[in-house]
């Protein structure tokens, strides 16, 4: 996971070994040693500092990420009122869903694998978070699972290191979860440590033990990418395309290197002129030598009509750049992404549906990620319930929440408002999703006002009241 984490932060010069055998480059210079004496000195500095990421990596994690972030809508029970309503709006405020899902495809899709857990504290607020794939290990037998972080105590020069694991087994009686600590020796897991000793020393509070009853699941769970039978725990995104990725921080490299000593003008001057300058230098200092500044002014030769003159290198570098775009373009395909989110291809349709065409290889990637996400919310949403009627017996109907999940890629607003108008129309949505879609932005106050507004006037516009006549009546007098 540490390998692909640094793939992914452009963290290419440490993992790739192409990157540390950049040549190092010599000149040579001249320093003074006394009145009229001058040493000449080689200088060696290192040219691993030209080495140029062009990260492609990152666009390959980030683009399903950016799609579902953009997708993702609102959370909600399936019941129209009643305590579940309200308590999951409580966990879907203190989750943050809708703000963390980017960070938590982006890790998914960069690790392979992504867990989440249930949390409440002592005020009664229940939540769930998303912790890395790595923390997350799930006991053999399917009856438990651990999760489990290093936390480091003292000052920079010497740390004390301790594991801390927090266990959960469905026993005979229910879920027990427990609280460990190990102390740490170096990168080995040494004796346990009495948790309430931790706990006191270093001034944290420790949830106690606890067992709860009729609890028959455990309140976390994990998100797999690509895993197959073989790799159960899944596989990052990333895999197939690091060697591409580094032809391609090579090839640039390469060409910057190149331009780096050839690209500059060089000042070539006649053999005599240069002996001429070298020699007095020699009468002057003591060494053949000469300086750019000691060509600032010069003779030339009437003779021969010699002069001093700038040399241009031209290089052509049509075909390292079709090289890079080439390998980009078979990088796109390993990692199933559209040319139009690296911006090889133009990316703009005419309509929503052409949109789509454009961008179908990333979209149908992103939506099976989608798919994925979804039940994992759901289910920790649900667990959160469970949670709940475990320690304060709510009484909720622990069923799962309805997420509503909209269009990946943009439309026109006119083109949008008249699918959603035609929805509504058709009978195949009702009047709330209509306005709800219509305007994601607003307020549950608002939504419910205009709601109302739309059905006063379609109660005012459905009376045709037909206005009849009396009959004509005559009246005679005596």
């Amino acid at each position: 996971m540490q390998y692909y984490r640094m793939l992914y932060e452009g963290e290419h010069a440490e993992i790739f070994p192409r990157a540390r055998a950049v040549s190092t480059e010599k000149t040579i210079t001249h320093r003074r040693v006394g009145v009229r004496s001058w040493r000449p000195q080689e200088k060696v500095f290192s040219a691993d500092n030209q080495y140029i990421v062009a990260n492609f990596s990152s666009l390959v994690a980030e683009v399903p990420a950016d799609l579902l972030n953009r997708s993702l809508g609102n959370i909600s029970a399936d019941v129209e009122e009643g305590p579940e309503l309200e308590f999951i709006s409580s966990v879907v405020t203190a989750s943050k869903p809708n703000e963390k899902i980017w960070a938590a495809v982006t890790q998914h899709q960069v690790d392979g694998i992504v867990a989440y857990r249930v949390r409440r504290d002592e005020s009664g607020s229940v939540w769930f978070e998303w912790i890395l794939g790595d923390k997350y290990l799930p006991h053999d037998d399917g009856r438990g699972a651990d999760i489990a972080w290093i936390e480091e105590w003292g000052d920079n020069d010497r740390k004390d290191r301790f594991l801390r694991v927090e266990r959960q087994r469905l026993e005979s009686g229910g879920l027990t979860i427990k609280q460990l600590v190990f102390k740490m020796e170096g990168d080995n897991v040494a004796d346990e440590v009495e948790i309430d000793t931790y706990a006191t020393g270093h001034g944290l509070e420790i949830p106690e033990d606890t067992v709860l009853s009729g609890v028959n699941e455990l309140l976390c769970g994990a998100i797999t990418n690509d895993d197959t039978l073989l790799y159960p725990r899944g596989r990052s995104a990333l895999r197939n395309i690091d060697g591409l990725q580094e032809e391609i921080n090579w090839t640039i490299t390469r060409d910057s290197i190149v331009f780096e000593k050839h690209g500059k003008p060089k000042l070539a001057i006649p053999k005599g002129l240069w002996d001429t300058v070298a020699n007095q230098n020699h009468r002057d200092y003591g060494g053949r030598f000469v300086r750019s500044s000691d060509l600032e002014v010069v003779s030339f030769d009437e003779k021969t009509g010699a002069v001093p003159q700038y040399i241009t290198w031209d290089a052509k570098t049509a075909q390292s750049f079709e090289h890079v775009t080439r390998l980009i373009q078979f990088m796109l395909a390993i990692s199933k992404t559209s040319p139009q989110a690296a911006g090889l291809e133009e990316g703009k349709g005419d309509s929503g549906v052409a949109l789509l065409y454009l961008w179908i290889q990333s979209v149908i990637k992103a939506e099976a990620i989608q798919s994925k996400f979804d039940a994992a919310i759901k289910d920790a949403i649900r667990k959160c319930m469970v949670l709940e009627n475990a320690l304060r017996s709510g009484g909720l109907k622990a069923e799962n929440p309805v997420i509503e999940w909209g269009d990946m890629l943009p439309k026109a607003e006119s083109e949008k408002n008249d699918e959603e108008r035609k929805n509504y129309a058709d009978g195949v949505q009702s009047l709330e999703t209509t306005v709800r879609r219509m305007h994601p932005d607003w307020s549950e106050e608002a939504i419910t006002a205009e709601i109302q507004k739309i059905q006063d006037e379609q109660a005012t516009g459905s009376l045709n009241p037909t206005y009849t006549q009396p009959p004509r009546v005559n009246l005679g007098g005596s």
